[in-house]
């Protein structure tokens, strides 16, 4: 009785201990699993990560470096060269992700290969930071001499506009004699509208060093007291000078001009007496300048 109680007792305790080793066993079993699918959800995780960055780079990369096409031919030709080594890479990353079925290995050369993209983009925008400082640096050298170009070019418009005006002819020491035709033909000075039949306007053109020499043409404008120009027969025009307007003249002249002081007179005439009384204005222009003017009273 006592051996065979001692059996069953030795006999419980190898069950029992059978049971701990299998719970153990078991135990350990499902650690190394959860250990190993927790492995495997980090590394997948990992890659995605990886792969979302390589994305992003891939497309931001090429919208920041277009932002500065069109800034220079040389910046342009280096975008060109940026753009088709983006795209080789691009097409690698895409063979290796369709390639690569260890996803250890796999992991490990994108991020080789994010590192390398950012490297290449990083090394794009340092040359073009430079280019473009360049480019700003000759613009702003542009500008200054633009604006020096622009200073000179007023400066020359200046100096041009005295030397057009010091050359222009003025007329001097007017003098406007009125005359009646006698029947023989020959005129005697009057001072009455009613039986004057010509005009004549004695001046001085005045002696001037920067007006070229050479033939002259002198317009006589008399204007009656209504504002009206008498028209001579000629019935010539000219522009005039400042603002480019046709005239009329009552009179004109050639005058062959020497550089000093010259007399000169011209003349209007007209056989019917159709002049009335009144203040008449004469102006006086060569080659369009307005040269000089007065006024004359016929009573």
């Amino acid at each position: 009785m006592e051996q065979n109680n001692t059996n069953n007792k030795m006999a419980i305790l190898l069950v029992a201990l059978l049971l701990l080793i299998s719970v153990g066993v078991n135990v350990f079993q499902w650690k190394k699993q959860n250990n190993t699918v927790v492995t495997y959800d980090i590394q997948i995780d990992s890659m995605v990560t990886v792969r979302v960055e390589l994305e992003r780079e891939l497309a931001t990369t090429a919208l920041e470096l277009e932002k500065y096409r069109g800034m220079s031919v040389t910046l342009d030709s280096l975008l060109n060269d940026a753009s088709e080594k983006i795209a080789i890479q691009e097409a690698e990353i895409r063979n290796l992700v369709a390639t690569e079925k260890n996803s250890v290995i796999l992991n490990a050369k994108l991020k080789a290969e994010l590192y390398q993209l950012r490297r290449l983009k990083d090394g794009y925008f340092e040359q073009i930071d430079q280019l473009v400082s360049e480019n700003e640096e000759l613009k702003a050298q542009n500008e200054i001499l633009q604006a020096s170009i622009g200073g000179l070019k007023k400066e020359k418009t200046v100096l041009e506009t005295k030397v057009t005006l010091a050359a222009q002819l003025k007329a001097e020491y007017l003098k406007v004699t009125s005359f009646k035709k006698k029947g023989n033909g020959k005129f005697i000075e009057s001072a009455t509208a009613k039986r004057t039949n010509k005009f004549e306007v004695c001046f001085t053109i005045m002696d001037n060093s920067v007006a070229e020499k050479g033939n002259r043409m002198v317009y006589l404008v008399i204007k009656e007291p209504t504002g009206k120009v008498l028209a001579g027969y000629s019935k010539a025009t000219f522009n005039e000078a400042n603002t480019g307007d046709e005239m009329l003249a009552t009179a004109t002249q050639k005058v062959d001009y020497t550089g000093s002081k010259q007399n000169v007179c011209v003349a209007y005439e007209n056989e019917n007496r159709i002049l009335t009384s009144g203040t008449y204005s004469c102006l006086l222009y060569i080659d369009g300048h307005l040269a000089g003017e007065t006024a004359y009273i016929l009573k």
